[in-house]
């Protein structure tokens, strides 16, 4: 079944339709779901070398 998903993480709102296996009965489901399906990736941005920075900010232009 298709299911429509918003996600709001640091102001940044993320909408998609997705196809979900079967039919959610409860949000904490579908919630499980969604981090089954999520790959979290995290940096250190102030300590990182400043060609991964401009990397970062590759559509914005370099950063320093």
């Amino acid at each position: 079944m298709k299911i429509a998903v918003e996600i709001t993480v640091f102001d940044q709102v993320i909408t998609k339709v997705v196809d979900y296996p079967g039919r959610p009965t409860t949000h904490a489901e579908v919630i499980q779901w969604l981090m089954g399906q999520t790959d979290f990736k995290w940096a250190d941005y102030e300590h990182a070398p400043l060609e991964d920075k401009m990397m970062f900010h590759y559509t914005d232009g370099p950063t320093q």
